[in-house]
């Protein structure tokens, strides 16, 4: 399954979602936004019904940071979710009549009080800040005490609608990056059925079959040039979907043009992402010299970084700060700063997180194991 394909599972249509609230609550407009996500990010959520999209975009851009009412009512820190806040009780009028935010902001869109709902504070790992907002006109009468209590009523849903949201754009992300550590490996890995048919390869093993005459595909199926190596992978296949947990390790000469002797190590795995099935065999192609390399040669070896990035890659994947991997390296914090972006740039992330995410996934014995 595509990483398309599982963030498109839940997508759910905040418009109708919106215009349910609106007919259940009198209301000018009604607005839904992650107030600390920029809308260019995946994860946020800036959505509205009776109000111009680009009301919402000048907030994100600018007038968020003016905002009196926010403002006002995390003095003390952020409202806890499920909060309720009633713009007309927070500042008073004619102090908010004063402020940029309104002259510039509110005026000019017709908003005169909220109702604000803290659907989502942010304290859960993975899940921003989410505020909906009912919004009147000056002209048009207070939030009553039923409205409250139908809003109220309301955050459950809300709160679960996002939290889907997330989790499936998450899910999204992380099949990514499991695609992206699969293509990456300078490894060669296949995925085989139990009569060796390829249910996939990464970008290296492609490379092998074309380049080293050991490996031949016939009919969709790998198989071994030399009959004796042919018949020890068909045994080691066969092992493993009966049911044998433990590896099988295969040892293959050199071929005709004298190169390096190879290992084969098989796995049955207990999940796999990729090949979307559980009868299925990964196949690791494992060069003689990179047997036995600690956590920085393999990410050299398999990932292709220099000794410098993979030493910076490996002290994010463990949490130490610029400042720690800068001391034990003896150069510049900026430096370091310096190989994380080249890394980025070379890997096609842009996250510490991810990162560190593709770094556990290239060291782990089997990345597709969950």
């Amino acid at each position: 399954m595509s990483a398309e394909t599982r963030s498109e599972r839940f997508s759910p249509d905040f418009q109708s979602v919106l215009s349910d609230i609106a007919r259940l609550i009198e209301a000018r407009a009604v607005c839904l936004y992650t107030p600390n996500v920029a809308p260019s990010d995946p994860r946020a959520v800036w959505a509205t019904t009776g109000m111009p999209q680009e009301a919402l975009s000048e907030y994100a851009a600018y007038y968020g940071n003016f905002d009196v009412w926010a403002q006002a009512v995390t003095r003390n820190g952020v409202p806890p979710k499920g909060s309720l806040i009633d713009t007309d009780e927070v500042v008073r009028a004619q102090d908010l009549q004063r402020s940029e935010f309104y002259n510039d902001y509110l005026k000019p869109y017709e908003i005169g009080r909220c109702l604000v709902s803290i659907v989502d504070d942010g304290k859960l790992p993975g899940f921003p800040r989410v505020r909906l907002s009912i919004i009147r006109a000056e002209g048009q009468r207070p939030f009553g005490a039923q409205e409250k209590a139908t809003l109220g009523a309301m955050q459950q849903l809300l709160r679960t609608v996002m939290r889907l949201h997330q989790s499936s754009i998450a899910t999204g992300e992380q099949s990514q990056l499991e695609i992206l550590a699969f293509d990456r490996l300078k490894e060669p890995i296949f995925i085989l059925d139990a009569a060796g048919s390829i249910l996939a390869s990464n970008e290296s093993a492609r490379r092998v079959v074309q380049a080293d005459s050991r490996f031949q595909i016939l009919r969709g199926r790998l198989v071994l040039a030399d009959a004796r190596d042919n018949a020890e992978l068909r045994s080691a296949l066969s092992a493993l979907d009966a049911g044998r947990d433990s590896p099988v390790f295969l040892q293959l000469g050199r071929n005709a043009a004298g190169g390096n002797l190879l290992s084969l190590v098989l796995t049955r795995p207990s999940g796999l992402a990729v090949a979307q099935t559980q009868n299925c065999v990964v196949l690791q192609v494992l060069d003689a010299a990179t047997a036995g390399a600690d956590d920085k040669d393999l990410l050299i070896a398999r990932l292709g970084l220099t000794e410098a990035e993979a030493v910076v890659a490996l002290g994010i994947a463990r949490g130490l700060s610029h400042d720690d991997i800068a001391q034990s390296r003896q150069t510049k914090v900026s430096t370091v700063r310096t190989i994380l972006q080249r890394l980025y740039d070379k890997l096609g992330i842009n996250k510490s997180t991810e990162l560190s995410r593709l770094v556990y996934q290239t060291l782990s014995h089997d990345i597709f194991l969950r």
